[in-house]
């Protein structure tokens, strides 16, 4: 029997203001969040950036690269709220965001991001039941990258490296041996892109270039089994923190942010047409969202909303089948840029933080569990 098989890539977002000059060059705030390298950000904040070590500036750590946003419209139709609960499992080892989590025959994996002062490399595995547990880190420390288990191996990529710039490197993890080896390099790395798994290929959607964050509408496939990089058609709109998912032979992904707009638009690619289609858009623009393919729904929970000024712990399931958006259960807490995953019926968020403070990043884990 097949392995689920499941992504993550932690999203990121902070406080809003009107002007994208503010958001992205970020000149005055007290409180430095993951923003590109370079002196921690000012004013009420942005979020599309990598993180520099708080009161530094350089390519050391993160800044706060938040977008502004816009409010966005509501799709006409809706369904029943979906039947699930949430609960707390516990917390991880240290405080964490931009985190890339995957789930692998049950087993839940968390590796690299911001833990909270600097970026860490570490990886730790969680099974239900249990504790989470050290596992070899990954070669190379990243934030906002990457990754998904595909045929029982974790594959992690992107994300802003240790000098400040999205990596090229394609890291993978056997669980059996506990060891990383290196994979081809992706030709066009990016940042906080969103990603899917879909027949065996790894998608990386929008996200961001540069040590800051141009957003962009790039989207690359890895296929695992000739382990090869290919380009594919441009997103409809350039944008990262999306939420993506593969789901009935497509890609879909909801939401994210331009650069000076949050959205709510929503999006379907086939691969046989090399296409994107518009489909159902969101209830709300969200962004920095968890999200994870969970019984043929994408699940979009919690991140930045109401024009990025705010944390939020709503959610909203989206079923291609009917083309329409059903309510999530409120989660425990609210978080942005958290990793997750699914396993079965569970929908793991891990870390982030829950106010647009970058000082309150944790290490809150959550389980919505359905059925």
């Amino acid at each position: 029997m097949p392995r689920p098989t499941t992504h993550r890539s932690a999203r990121s977002l902070s406080a809003g203001v009107a002007a994208c000059a503010v958001a992205l060059a970020l000149a005055s705030s007290a409180a430095p969040a993951l923003a590109g390298p370079g002196a921690p950000p000012a004013g009420s904040g942005a979020a599309l950036l990598p993180p520099a070590a708080p009161g530094t500036a350089g390519p050391a750590g993160p800044q706060d690269h938040h977008l502004p946003g816009v409010p966005g419209t509501r799709p006409a139709a809706q369904q029943a709220a979906v039947t699930a609960t949430w609960a707390t499992i516990p917390a991880y080892p240290t405080r964490i965001e931009d985190n890339v989590v995957g789930n692998d025959g049950g087993t839940l994996y968390s590796v690299a991001g911001y833990a909270g002062t600097s970026r860490t490399s570490a990886m730790y595995s969680y099974t239900p039941g249990g504790a989470w547990k050290p596992r070899a880190s990954i070669p190379v420390s990243t934030v906002n990258g990457s990754g998904a288990f595909m045929g029982g191996r974790f594959y992690v990529t992107d994300g802003w490296g240790p000098d400040g710039s999205p990596s090229a490197a394609l890291n993978v993890y056997d669980p059996g041996t506990d060891t990383w080896t290196a994979g081809a390099s992706t030709p066009a790395p990016v940042a906080a892109a969103g990603t899917a798994v879909l027949d065996g290929a790894l998608y990386t959607v929008g996200g961001c270039t540069g040590t800051g964050c141009t957003t962009t509408n790039a989207v690359s496939a890895y296929d695992s089994a000739t382990g090869t990089w290919s380009r594919k058609a441009s997103y409809p709109v350039k944008a990262a923190y999306v939420a993506c998912a593969g789901l009935a032979g497509r890609v879909y992904c909801a939401g994210g942010n331009t650069g000076t707009s949050q959205l709510t638009s929503t999006y379907a690619y086939e691969p046989g047409r090399d296409k994107w289609s518009s489909v159902a858009a969101l209830p709300e623009d969200l962004s920095a969202s968890g999200y994870a393919a969970v019984g043929g729904r994408l699940y979009v929970q919690g991140g930045f909303a109401g024009n990025g000024l705010t944390v939020t712990d709503r959610g909203y399931a989206y079923d291609p089948a009917t083309d329409t958006w059903s309510t999530l259960p409120a989660a425990v807490a609210p978080a942005a840029r958290g990793g997750s995953a699914s396993g079965g019926s569970a929908f793991y968020v891990i870390g982030g933080r829950p106010t647009l403070d970058p000082a309150t990043i944790g290490n809150t884990s959550q389980v919505l569990t359905t059925g």
